[in-house]
Parts: C-alpha cells; sequence; structure tokens
C-alpha cells in the first residue's frame, strides 16, 4: 500500500491524509481497488474535494461517499466510538491515536483495536501515542470498484 508521505503524493495528503490513506486502504482490502499514488493525488483527491466528502486540506467531510465510490456500502456509527469497542460482524474500523508532540494520527485497524495499516509507515503517534477513539463502519456490501 501506498503511504502518506510518499513523495509523489500532493503535499496536502502528506500532511493531512491519514484518514484519506486509511478509507483507502480498507476500499482496497475489502474490494480489491487498485491504487497507485498518481491516481489518488489526481483523479480521486479532485473527485473528493469537487463532491465535498473532503475538503481541499484532506479534512474528511464524508467517510461514507468515500467508501461507496469504491463499492463499498458501509454506514458510519456516527460516534467517536471509546477505544474498548470491538468491531461485530460486518464492521470495519479506523482508528484515532493521540501523542503529545507528535500529534494526532488515523490509521486502519484490524477490528480489535490494533493497527492494521499506518498510512505513515509507522508513526509515532501509533505507536507511543495513545489510542483516543475508533470510527466504526457496519459494511451492507462490497460490489465491483469504480476506481
Amino acid at each position: 500500500m501506498i503511504l502518506q508521505r510518499d513523495p509523489r503524493m500532493r503535499d496536502e495528503i502528506k500532511k493531512n491524509g491519514c484518514y484519506l490513506m486509511s478509507l483507502l486502504f480498507l476500499a482496497n482490502k475489502l474490494a480489491n481497488v487498485p491504487l497507485s499514488a498518481e491516481l489518488i493525488t489526481g483523479d480521486l483527491y479532485n473527485v473528493f474535494v469537487a463532491n465535498g466528502w473532503m475538503n481541499a486540506s484532506c479534512y474528511i467531510l464524508n467517510p461514507e461517499r468515500i467508501l461507496r465510490y469504491f463499492g463499498v456500502d458501509a454506514s458510519y456509527t456516527g460516534v467517536h466510538e471509546k477505544p474498548d469497542r470491538l468491531c461485530g460482524a460486518g464492521e470495519i474500523e479506523v482508528l484515532y491515536f493521540k501523542h503529545p508532540t507528535a500529534g494526532g494520527h488515523f490509521v486502519a485497524g484490524d477490528g480489535a483495536g490494533h493497527v492494521a495499516f499506518d498510512p505513515w509507515g509507522v508513526s509515532r503517534s501509533a505507536t507511543e501515542g495513545t489510542l483516543e477513539s475508533k470510527r466504526i463502519f457496519k459494511v451492507k456490501s462490497v460490489s465491483e470498484a469504480k476506481a
């Protein structure tokens, strides 16, 4: 998987793209979405911003629509879940870690609160920080990817 700090990525993704890259990892895992740095930094970034699912600084506004774009029909619980919340059957998670000096960082979880994919590679926030909350999605169905 491509990292957010890959030199081919646009600066906005390098700086703030951890939630985006976590969603892309989950879409790739579930729907076998073919991804490249060029596709992410170009077409996907532009589509997500143009549709209002993400702002130009990579702040995610509608994670459900981003997942749906790739054929993953999933609904967000709408709550920043507690760190001890485990995923049930058909659920996926994005974890939010916080470090006192490195700051906040999103990673894709394994369903039990462990890191499955760190968009930075090995971030201080995820390795030395505290798991603050989870974004949990209930996957309804997975169809062929559009990307």
